[in-house]
């Protein structure tokens, strides 16, 4: 069931427009490519917009999405947790619209702080914290005006969760347990070997600015760009030394999921070579040399062309590696 035009953003995919979103029938695809079965556990360390996470959930296989963003976490965490609480959510809908109908005449973003603060129940608040910067990028991207927004895109989050909850009846879905957390790739809080699979995207940080993408949201959940710009992968340092670091960054995130992935099982990298400083930056053959000196074997490297990053990147290439 899918709520907008798009064939990629159906059931809540779409809620909130984050850039450099996977395509979900991909991570599908993968996921089977990869042997991955009901019960097993796949890791995404860049969760990112939670594309991994709620396919995952959906063929009932377990997941672990990391990332040093709280908007990443936040989005991942409504896309998949939300399915749970939906009588409440629709309960606080009543509310929500009296309260927004009642100030009418004096409304405005404090309005809705305050009624979504008096939410006792964490997942659905957090239902409502991004319904809102849903209607923020609305008006910062659409000059949407604010109220308006809030109330359609409210309307249409209910419904895209409403049609989850409708397909897990219909066909008897076992929905796999998903655990959505913040954290930081190149130290991950997991064991050694526990991981069945790993499917990924690291950060295009060197090209895209993600904070930038979504300043509005990150300065409404009270974040310090600043200190978040010097913990995000790619964004620390200028010129050559901003590459240099990212590589490092790369190095670590490749140990560390070569110790948590178990043997003989496979880790799935999309990844491209970005433009900086007018410069094409190897990036798909520095982690594949890594990779390999590392112990991982790769398997197979795929050329996939990207539609809307030809300003940034005109292909990545998707690499299967084996323990």
């Amino acid at each position: 069931m899918n709520r907008t035009r798009s064939i990629n953003q159906y059931l809540t995919h779409w809620i909130y427009p984050y850039k450099g979103k996977f395509h979900p029938q991909m991570i599908r695809a993968l996921m089977n490519i990869i042997g991955l079965k009901k019960g097993d556990t796949v890791l995404d360390p860049f969760i990112g917009s939670g594309t991994t996470a709620l396919e995952a959930q959906l063929l009932g296989i377990n997941c672990i999405g990391i990332d040093i963003s709280p908007l990443c976490v936040l989005q991942s965490k409504v896309k998949t947790e939300s399915i749970y609480v939906l009588p409440q959510i629709k309960e606080w809908e009543k509310k929500i619209v009296k309260i927004i109908n009642q100030s009418l005449f004096n409304f405005d973003k404090k309005t809705i702080d305050e009624a979504i603060s008096i939410i006792p129940d964490e997942k659905v608040r957090n239902f409502y914290q991004m319904a809102k910067l849903v209607a923020l990028s609305d008006n910062a991207r659409r000059r949407q005006k604010f109220n308006n927004a809030f109330l359609k895109n409210l309307k249409l989050m209910i419904s895209s969760v409403s049609d989850y909850a409708l397909i897990k009846e219909k066909l008897n879905l076992e929905l796999g347990k998903i655990e959505i957390k913040i954290g930081d790739a190149r130290i991950l809080p997991l064991e050694n070997e526990s991981i069945d699979g790993i499917i990924t995207s690291p950060p295009y940080s060197i090209a895209l600015d993600y904070i930038a993408n979504d300043v509005h949201a990150l300065k409404d959940l009270g974040y310090n760009l600043s200190e978040m710009r010097e913990k995000i992968i790619g964004v620390r340092g200028k010129g050559q030394n901003r590459i240099d670091l990212y590589n490092e960054d790369i190095k670590e995130i490749l140990k560390e999921m070569f110790r948590v992935l178990k043997p003989k099982k496979y880790v799935v990298i999309i990844i491209g070579n970005a433009t900086y400083l007018g410069q094409e930056i190897k990036t798909v053959e520095f982690v594949i040399e890594c990779a390999e000196k590392i112990g991982f074997k790769l398997v197979k490297n795929i050329d996939k062309i990207i539609f809307g990053l030809y300003n940034v990147m005109q292909k990545e290439n998707i690499l299967i590696f084996q323990k």
